[in-house]
C-alpha cells in the first residue's frame, strides 16, 4: 500500500470517495477520525510537517495526514525562487524530506484543488504547472497521482449507471443519459437524484418518466423548449410545451417568471459576450448548471438584442396584465405564446 497520495482537480465528489476509501485503512470509523489530521500549507513549516507525519497512531494500525495547498505554495515563479534558496528552512527540499520514508504507520495525502468554476483551461494549467513543481519533481514519483478532472458530458451516463448499481438501484440507459443531460458534472447533485430516484421507484427499473417526474432541473428542460419554439416562431410547439408545463402541474405565474428569468440569461450572456469574453470565462461570471449555460448560449446566440429586449418587454407586460386582473393567467400565456410567435 503506498504512504503518499497527491490529489489534484475539482471533482471532489471523486477526490473525496478515494479519500474515503484510503481512512477505511485506519480501521474502526470513530478510530480513524481521531487518528487524521487536516492542515491548512499556507503557514506550516516543514518542521511543523516532520512532526505530525512522524507521531505514532493512538489505538489505530496507521494515522492519515492531509495537507491542503502545499504544491500550490511552490507553483510558477514563487515555486522556482523557492527551489533556489536552498538556506531556506521552508524550501520544497525540505518539505520533501518531511515526506521521505514515511513510517509504516502514517499514510500522507497532498490536496490541491481546482475550483469547478475555474472551468477546462484551469484544469489544463493544473496538470501542466504540477510537472514543473519542485516539490513534486521530488516527491511525485513515490507517489500515486490522480488527477480528478469533472467528467465529460459522455461519460455521465456510464457515471450514473454505476453508482446507481453500486446502491442496488436499477436504472435504464436512456434514464441514465437524461439525469446526466439534466444535472451536468456535479456528481454530488447526480449522487443524490440518483437516491432519490431509487426511493421513488421501490425497487423497479428507474424510466425516463421518473427522471422528468422526480429531477428538478426537468423543468428547465421544459422552459428550455418553450423558449426554443417560441424564438423560432413555431407556434404549435410553443402552445404543446406550454401545455406540457401546465399539466405537470407547473402554475402560470411561475412558468412566466422562468420565462422572464431565461431572457434576462440571454441577454446578459449577449452582453457579456460583446464585451469581449470567451464562453468559459462568460460561464465563470454567471454561474449555474452547465446545462443550462451551454442550453442559454445556444438560444441567445441566435437573436440579437434588439429582438431579446422586444420580447423582455412583452413578458414585462403580461405579468402587468395578469397582476392587474385585465386577463386571466391561462389566457394571458397563450396569447402571449401566439404573439412572441407571430412577430416575424
Amino acid at each position: 500500500m503506498n504512504l503518499l497520495y497527491i490529489f489534484t482537480g475539482s471533482d471532489d465528489f471523486s477526490l473525496k470517495e478515494r479519500l474515503k476509501q484510503i481512512k477505511q485503512a485506519l480501521g474502526d470509523e470513530s478510530l480513524a477520525s481521531a487518528n487524521t489530521t487536516l492542515l491548512e500549507a499556507k503557514n506550516l513549516t516543514a518542521a511543523e510537517l516532520l512532526n505530525y507525519v512522524q507521531t505514532i497512531p493512538f489505538l489505530a494500525p496507521a494515522r492519515l495526514v492531509i495537507v491542503n495547498g502545499l504544491l500550490e505554495r511552490f507553483e510558477g515563479a514563487k515555486g522556482k525562487t523557492a527551489a533556489k534558496d536552498t538556506a531556506n528552512k521552508n524550501s520544497p527540499d525540505e518539505f520533501a524530506r518531511a515526506l521521505d520514508n514515511l513510517p509504516p504507520t502514517t499514510l500522507a495525502v497532498l490536496l490541491d484543488y481546482t475550483t469547478a468554476k475555474d472551468g477546462d483551461y484551469r484544469e489544463k494549467e493544473k496538470v501542466s504547472a504540477l510537472a514543473t513543481n519542485p516539490l513534486f519533481k521530488i516527491i511525485g514519483s513515490r507517489a500515486e497521482v490522480k488527477h480528478f478532472a469533472p467528467l465529460s458530458a459522455q461519460n455521465l451516463p456510464g457515471w450514473v449507471m454505476q453508482r446507481a448499481k453500486q446502491s442496488s438501484i436499477q436504472m435504464s440507459v436512456p434514464a441514465a443519459r437524461l439525469l446526466g443531460r439534466l444535472a451536468g458534472p456535479d456528481l454530488w447533485a447526480l449522487s443524490t437524484e440518483i437516491e432519490k430516484l431509487g426511493l421513488y421507484a421501490q425497487g423497479r427499473v428507474i424510466e425516463e418518466a421518473d427522471v422528468q417526474a422526480m429531477v428538478g432541473y426537468a423543468q428547465e428542460v421544459n422552459i428550455f423548449s418553450l423558449v426554443d419554439a417560441i424564438l423560432d416562431c413555431k407556434v404549435k410547439e410553443a402552445q404543446q410545451s406550454l401545455a406540457a408545463f401546465t399539466a405537470g402541474g407547473g402554475s402560470p405565474g411561475f412558468l412566466l417568471f422562468m420565462l422572464v428569468r431565461q431572457l434576462r440569461l440571454m441577454v446578459r450572456y449577449t452582453a457579456l459576450k460583446k464585451r469581449g469574453l470567451k464562453e468559459a470565462e462568460v460561464f465563470k461570471v454567471m454561474g449555474g448548471s452547465e446545462y443550462a449555460l451551454r442550453k442559454t448560449a445556444s438560444q441567445a446566440v441566435c437573436q440579437n438584442m434588439d429582438s431579446l429586449k422586444n420580447i423582455y418587454t412583452k413578458l414585462l407586460e403580461t405579468d402587468l396584465y395578469i397582476k392587474t386582473g385585465r386577463f386571466e393567467p391561462e389566457l394571458a400565456l397563450s396569447l402571449l405564446v401566439a404573439e412572441l410567435c407571430g412577430r416575424k
